[in-house]
């Protein structure tokens, strides 16, 4: 027999911002609070010592800074952590970034896009590809 009770799932709120301090940030949360407003990409926004988690493509519009952190595991290969969008004007799918830093922060499930500059300067900046 199967058990039809079911206790509904609440998240609490994360809120607009423009600071998140030592919180876990579930970025399809994040999105979703974010998009019900009409805003569709997250801006100007400051997350310090927080656990970034995914499933999640973050996509780096512009303006994002990464200071201290822990990008993932790249299993040895920190193009691992990168997908490169395959068209030339526009990404559908990943979470859009603008102007946000993110400080001391580890991302966990979390892989990364944006333009050919952005993916070549993540990767040398975790250490660069393997010989």
């Amino acid at each position: 027999m199967t058990d039809t009770q079911t206790t509904p799932i609440t998240l609490e709120l994360l809120g607009p911002g423009p600071e998140y301090k030592k919180v876990s940030v579930w970025l399809p949360q994040l999105f979703m609070e974010t998009s019900r407003t009409g805003v569709f990409a997250i801006e100007n926004r400051t997350f310090i010592d927080c656990l970034i988690e995914g499933p999640a493509v973050l996509l780096a519009v512009e303006g994002c800074n990464f200071d201290g952190c822990n990008m993932g595991e790249a299993h040895g290969d920190p193009r691992n952590l990168m997908l490169a969008p395959q068209g030339a004007q526009r990404v559908t799918g990943p979470i859009p970034f603008k102007n946000c830093q993110f400080i001391n922060c580890r991302f966990l499930g979390v892989g990364f896009t944006g333009s050919a500059a952005f993916i070549e300067t993540m990767v040398s900046a975790l250490g660069g590809a393997p010989a």
